[in-house]
């Protein structure tokens, strides 16, 4: 493939996955929107808020709020504000509804969508999270105040497709095998950073754009991945260049390979084909393969073949992947806990209008920096890959590689640590603070996941681990919500969440850590070699 066609795609693929992957994380700028039009705005009910002058004005405001019970009067602009602060609760809590599920539409389909990539192909499986998307930010566009029941069929579509187009796109990295962590850590960057397209599509709406036309810009964009779809990518999926050498090379002498006979010659020692099975003739069976590697050599040569045979149940129920699985969930849990509840904080700090906004716009803003912050995790990790290369021996280069995401994770979960420490506090510094580390724990959480995932298991396996982790943990993020109603009940509650969260925090430093035992990873990598020995020996 040229490369500059090489680099479209990869400018292409981070562009689409920026956009479309995780736009429900701008969650508060859709929300601010969505009440403007007047979404599930007749859940409300008008009621009269007295003047200085005795008169009225009718205002929206819950049925349950008596303003008979005003012990004096206020200026009406502050009554305004006053009636603005307190809401809806029936339209929150509708539309907060959809927010939850469409979080969890996010992650629980990745699961589904991991094995469909692999038995469908890649060109399939874009026409239909194309379909997905485009129908999504279609119903999107026409929900107003007389259709708000559209809001759920429209986020539920998009969100549907978020992940898997992460996980089709990131086969892009398979152009550049020297910086495949790089590559794959960038777009899950992009999938953090897509929580600011919302915002960026608010300021357009501030500034006076119709609500349709935000949507049509969406809608565009997404008509516009279907050409590069079909004439761009291929059928499959997409290889690297190792792995089509290896299949261009097996075509070539697999006849070879199988008519060989036993004497010593110079195709002895090609490895047999995997279509010699396929290709054998009457009266010919295939010769087995000889023994022509020496000691260090053959031991390397069949430890790196065998790698790739791991069954797929044994990296499933594995003690790495359930440590790996746990680290993800909880991470992302305390994530999404933060976002919900950010405005209880800030209300429990600051009842200024003004302040909690600019908090809101800070926090979203922020997330745009992703791009920038999620390589460098990437970046460590594959340089950390590219000196293991050169290690000799099979055992000790398993075990770089498997330590390369020690320093990346570690920071990812301080970050987290620091984050729950600020919440302890309700200052301006605390809020500040949690903001800039929540922007690097989410630049790095989902990078380094899916990067350590790819590394510790085989590249077979990628998708549906992937998937699997995804979806187990948006079933775990479920409990965010608990969490809020806990939080919000009062503030010895807020105290006691705060806490159970640090608890359940510190179990997640077990990850990094188990990595720098170096008995426990070496007995990791024995048992994984006998269980492969096993199977093929049974096979």
């Amino acid at each position: 493939m040229p490369r500059s066609k090489k680099y479209f795609l990869l400018f292409w693929g981070l562009l689409e996955t920026w956009v479309f992957s995780g736009s429900i994380l701008g969650w508060s700028a859709l929300h601010y929107m969505l009440k403007q039009e007047g979404v599930y705005g007749h859940l409300c009910m008008p009621i009269e808020i007295p003047s200085l002058n005795a008169s009225s004005a009718s205002l929206t405001a819950p049925a349950l709020t008596p303003v008979e019970e005003m012990e004096e009067a206020v200026l009406p602009s502050v009554q305004i504000r006053l009636a603005h602060d307190v809401g809806c609760v029936a339209q929150d809590k509708v539309l907060n509804l959809a927010y939850t599920i469409g979080i969890f539409c996010v992650g629980f389909s990745a699961f589904i969508w991991g094995f469909l990539i692999d038995r469908l192909g890649l060109r399939i499986i874009r026409l239909l999270l194309n379909c997905l998307i485009t129908t999504g930010t279609i119903l999107l566009s026409v929900t107003t105040k007389e259709t708000s029941y559209l809001v759920f069929p429209a986020l539920t579509l998009m969100c549907l497709a978020g992940v898997p187009l992460r996980l089709a796109n990131m086969q892009i990295a398979n152009l550049f095998p020297a910086r495949r962590s790089t590559v794959i850590t960038l777009y899950s960057g992009a999938f953090t950073a897509s929580a600011s397209i919302f915002i960026f599509t608010k300021y357009g709406y501030d500034a006076g754009m119709d609500w349709e036309w935000v949507c049509y810009v969406l809608v565009a964009f997404s008509a516009c991945m279907l050409p590069i779809t079909l004439f761009c990518l291929p059928v499959d999926r997409i290889r690297d260049d190792s792995e089509k050498g290896r299949e261009s090379i097996f075509k070539k002498v697999g006849d070879i390979a199988v008519i060989t006979t036993g004497q010593v010659g110079k195709f002895n020692a090609i490895p047999v084909s995997p279509l010699s099975v396929k290709k054998t003739f009457e009266g010919l069976e295939p010769v087995p393969q000889m023994n022509v590697m020496q000691n260090n050599n053959e031991k390397d040569m069949s430890s790196a073949l065998s790698e790739e045979q791991l069954p797929f149940k044994t990296a499933l129920t594995s003690f790495s992947f359930s440590l790996h699985q746990y680290w993800f969930s909880w991470l992302l849990l305390a994530t999404l806990n933060y976002s919900g509840s950010l405005h209880l904080w800030m209300e429990r700090i600051s009842s200024d209008v003004h302040i909690v906004s600019l908090y809101t716009q800070i926090y979203g803003l922020c997330q745009v920096s992703s791009l920038i912050l999620a390589p460098m995790a990437g970046i460590v990790m594959d340089r950390t890959l590219n000196s293991a290369s050169q290690e000799p021996d099979f055992d000790k280069r398993k075990l770089i590689k498997l330590r390369s995401g020690f320093w990346p994770m570690l920071f990812t979960t301080i970050a987290q640590a620091i984050v729950q420490f600020c919440k302890f506090f309700e200052n301006d510094t605390s809020v500040y603070i949690s903001i800039a580390f929540t922007t690097i724990l989410r630049s790095f959480h989902v990078a380094v996941a899916t990067a350590y995932l790819r590394i510790r298991f085989p590249a077979s396996h990628f998708n549906r681990l992937l998937g699997i982790m995804s979806t187990t943990a948006a079933v775990g993020s479920l409990l965010q919500f608990p969490l809020y109603v806990w939080e919000s009940r009062s503030t010895y509650d807020v105290f006691q969440v705060n806490l159970f969260n640090v608890i359940a925090l510190m179990l997640c430093f077990v990850h990094p850590l188990h990595l720098l035992i170096t008995p426990l990873q070496k007995k990791f990598i024995r048992k994984e070699r006998e269980i492969i020995l096993k199977a093929k020996y049974t096979s």
